[in-house]
């Protein structure tokens, strides 16, 4: 899925708006129920997005990568944060309260649009998230996951030739699935000849196999 992206150039706009942040790997940026007070923009590195339970329990919403930007709940005054945001890896970032970033996009409206497409974009990842909980099984949601997550290179998510750098456990963590699930029907897609599974990575052979698994009656009702 191709993604709107901050340039290097408009990166460096932008930090002068705001500040530089810089978050070690594992720690979190901020948690479920913070005000929201600051948006993002990732200049290097990945953060992960997510849902959690009082018990503890992770949902994956999105990896978020560099010059992308998360923390658009910031937009609304008085806001909590809906999510917790960990730093997959180490995270340079550059953080803009709302009032610092508004001069910023009236003097840049190419940036502003961006903003705007990066907020539609959350949307609509949003809305494929709730349509693939709602009407899709375990099989057409992993195979729609990975064809999403593979359909364009994206070396700042380590995504090239149609190959996700993800374990078992971290595409079940995105999912909401179980890890044996997961490792259940990617078996089943091997031999389909759709995937290939290798360590930490899942090679997408056939995408056709995979885009048509909602009309093979051999996975509808499974």
């Amino acid at each position: 899925m191709k993604t709107v992206k901050f340039t290097n150039e408009e990166m460096e706009k932008l930090s002068k708006a705001g500040y530089q942040r810089y978050i070690a790997r594992n720690e979190v940026i901020y948690l479920e129920g913070d005000a929201a007070n600051t948006l993002c923009i990732i200049r290097s590195g990945r953060v992960r997005v997510l849902l959690t339970t009082p018990e503890g329990e992770e949902l994956t919403v999105e990896i978020v990568e560099k010059g992308r930007l998360f923390g658009e709940s910031s937009f609304q005054s008085k806001s909590v944060r809906p999510t917790t945001v960990k730093a997959v890896t180490d995270v340079d970032l550059i953080c803009c309260t709302i009032d610092q970033l508004i001069p910023c996009l009236c003097r840049n409206p190419e940036i502003l649009m961006k903003v705007l497409q990066h907020c539609s974009g959350t949307m609509n990842h949003l809305s494929y998230a709730l349509h693939s909980c709602r009407f899709m099984n375990r099989y057409q949601k992993i195979a729609s996951f990975l064809l999403e997550e593979t359909d364009t290179d994206n070396p700042d998510k380590d995504i090239t030739e149609h190959c996700l750098p993800y374990s078992h456990e971290e595409i079940a963590m995105c999912l909401g699935m179980s890890r044996p699930t997961v490792s259940q029907v990617l078996k089943a897609f091997e031999r389909e000849g759709w995937v290939q599974c290798a360590y930490r990575k899942v090679y997408v052979l056939d995408q056709e196999g995979l885009a048509g698994i909602g009309q093979n009656e051999k996975y509808i009702l499974r």
